[in-house]
């Protein structure tokens, strides 16, 4: 079982021109952004989505703590003045730090696993294991590629098969969702751009 990173266009034109030479599958890699994963297995094509996490765990945790560190610091010393109505303020605001701190934390673990078949494409979603499946027919299911309405706008990604639809790399930026649409394409789906006179 061998990755293929799809990292920008120039690494797809390679990876076109490697796979009409006929070269060996582990030859066909390329470097770049983890953010879009796609992997062969055998008649199988598994593209991985997942959102771009700048900070690590231990660095969100060290910035919550030089926070808190620094709110408790000023609310005790103003508590000591007589203020002491600021020292419950002060813990109200790092709880809620805290609970959005987390929230973000969970929210950067999401990963969309596209698995597409012959017959079926199925998608899971979840934050550490998946929670959610979605399963589209062939040859019914294709990509419908929402175009960005301004500048700083992204495109959307949809699968679709007729009877159900689903958003997918919600969660990516403008650069990693134009290389999941490439990788959709490369991996034998129809896309279908709102705005089929711009393809």
């Amino acid at each position: 079982m061998h990755g293929v990173l799809y990292a920008d266009a120039d690494c797809l034109l390679l990876l076109r021109a490697l796979k009409h030479e006929g070269l060996p599958e582990t030859n066909r890699r390329c470097k770049g952004a983890r953010l879009v994963t796609c992997e062969q297995q055998g008649a199988e094509t598994l593209i991985t989505l997942q959102p771009n996490r700048s900070a690590t765990v231990r660095q969100s945790m060290w910035f919550l703590l030089l926070v808190s560190g620094v709110t408790l610091s000023v609310a005790v010393f103003w508590t000591f003045y007589g203020a002491w109505l600021v020292l419950p303020f002060a813990g109200l605001e790092i709880a809620a730090l805290t609970y959005v701190m987390m929230r973000v934390l969970r929210s950067s673990y999401r990963m969309q696993v596209i698995r597409i078949q012959q017959h079926a494409v199925e998608v899971e979603e979840g934050e550490y294991f998946p929670v959610r499946r979605w399963r589209f027919l062939r040859p019914e299911a294709c990509v419908n590629v929402r175009a960005a309405q301004s500048p700083v706008d992204t495109i959307g990604l949809q699968l679709d098969d007729g009877s159900q639809a689903l958003e997918v790399g919600g969660f990516l930026n403008q650069e990693d969702r134009i290389k999941a649409r490439d990788a959709l394409r490369e991996s034998g789906l129809i896309v279908c751009n709102e705005r089929w006179w711009h393809s």
